[in-house]
């Protein structure tokens, strides 16, 4: 593990500013679509804590929380628990599970509302499937549908891949993303999800640095 982990490897994820920003984009488009109640929303495994700084920015009560690092974008919103977590958002983190039936029972023991996962998809053996990453060796779990179908049955979740993730929701918001008795998307949720880096930037922008500063404020009382 301190191999797999060793900080220099972070230099093999040259990927992670625009995969933040578009999870960022796509987080705020749910946590909008859902309507979900009041309470923080956590970036589990947050890295730098670039993702939390861009939802804080919106606005949100979005919390870091990583055992393996310390969120330097977002330090002072780092939570030490997930008690509470309404959401949880889950990029990239997934298959680096050593213990996965352990982490998912925490997860879920929240009571979370909905969970936004993104990681690769297993469909066959593949010795040079690029997921593998064998150059860092941080990735040693995959997911395939079949797991996907199981772990929403397991946490009595209901589950759907969209827009490049797979969302976790429970059931009582299934007519916010589809038609009433249909697997069709909601033509908001579909005109949101199709606009959400832009929207993300231009309401990013439009804050400037109004939620910044109140952060700034709320760590210095």
């Amino acid at each position: 593990m301190e191999e797999a982990y060793d900080p220099l490897n972070e230099k093999f994820d040259t990927g992670q500013l625009f995969r933040s920003l578009n999870n960022a984009a796509v987080m705020n488009v749910f946590i909008a679509q859902l309507e979900l109640p009041r309470g923080p929303i956590i970036d589990y495994g947050c890295g730098s804590g670039l993702l939390t700084r861009l939802l804080r920015d919106l606005g949100l009560d979005v919390w870091g929380f990583d055992t393996y690092s310390m969120p330097r974008l977002a330090i002072g919103f780092h939570a030490s628990t997930l008690q509470g977590a309404k959401g949880i958002n889950l990029c990239e983190v997934a298959e680096h599970f050593d213990d996965p039936s352990k982490y998912f029972d925490e997860i879920f023991a929240t009571g979370t509302e909905m969970l936004l996962m993104q990681t690769g998809i297993f469909e066959s053996l593949d010795p040079d499937w690029g997921y593998l990453s064998v150059e860092h060796g941080q990735h040693i779990f995959f997911y395939s549908p079949k797991t996907i179908e199981y772990l929403a049955k397991r946490y009595s979740m209901a589950a759907t891949f969209i827009h490049g993730f797979i969302l976790f929701f429970k059931p009582i918001y299934i007519e916010k993303l589809f038609l009433l008795n249909s697997s069709i998307m909601r033509l908001e949720l579909q005109d949101a999800l199709n606009n959400a880096m832009p929207n993300l930037m231009s309401q990013i922008l439009a804050n400037g640095y109004k939620h910044a500063i109140n952060d700034y404020v709320l760590l210095k009382n």
